[in-house]
């Protein structure tokens, strides 16, 4: 079976090493953290893409999470998650415009995040059945 991975691009570092924690001890392999979308662009051009990347949509950099989905959709097929605090209708709005394959509350509740994850992972992974 694969392992996943997933690339974490958050610039709040505890925020980061908690996501990063929850992640890790769920079994999957994780990559970063990025803390902007330039470097996230950067790391992906040479690299294998991960399977999913969760981002948060306020990042350090000139980019914000939403411009870098929206960048990584146009050159790769890399589902993303947003995390967030800043559900204003506006940012919702945003989010929907480049299709992310689900979105997260901050503070998130470590079983919802999960689920979310799995759900996204199950979706572009589906599961072999037999005849």
């Amino acid at each position: 079976m694969k392992e996943n991975v997933i690339m974490v691009l958050e610039d709040e570092g505890l925020i980061a090493l908690h996501l990063i924690e929850v992640l890790e001890n769920a079994g999957y392999r994780v990559t970063g953290p990025l803390h902007s979308g330039e470097l996230a662009l950067k790391t992906l051009e040479p690299s294998p893409p991960p399977d999913l990347i969760m981002m948060d949509i306020g990042l350090a950099g000139k980019l914000d999470g939403i411009e870098t989905a929206s960048l990584i959709r146009a050159r790769y097929s890399i589902p993303h998650i947003f995390l967030t605090a800043d559900t204003t209708e506006r940012n919702v709005e945003r989010m929907r415009e480049v299709n992310p394959a689900g979105y997260v509350v901050k503070p998130f509740i470590i079983e919802d995040l999960l689920a979310v994850v799995e759900k996204c992972l199950e979706a572009k992974n589906p599961p072999i059945r037999g005849s």
